[in-house]
């Protein structure tokens, strides 16, 4: 299983949306892909691994959003 930060954008009850960068995961077994629940911050218990993870976390930004309930790619408004 490999891991990898991507940005989600999830949407509220009440239509409202937020984007996050979430740690989605190519594949858990049978049931397919899947991701965190909260979107995370970057994390180190040194500085630089803190600077590692958030260099990883930016990574992100160069992928296509994927949709949080569904996991599947949105188009992005120009």
């Amino acid at each position: 299983m490999t891991s990898q930060y991507r940005v989600m954008r999830k949407q509220f009850p009440n239509g409202e949306f937020s984007f996050g960068i979430y740690e989605y995961y190519e594949s858990i077994g049978k049931s397919g892909p899947g991701w965190t629940k909260d979107a995370l911050d970057p994390f180190g218990e040194t500085w630089a691994a803190l600077r590692r993870d958030y260099k990883l976390m930016a990574e992100a930004f160069d992928l296509p959003i994927l949709d949080h309930e569904t996991g599947k790619e949105i188009r992005r408004k120009k």
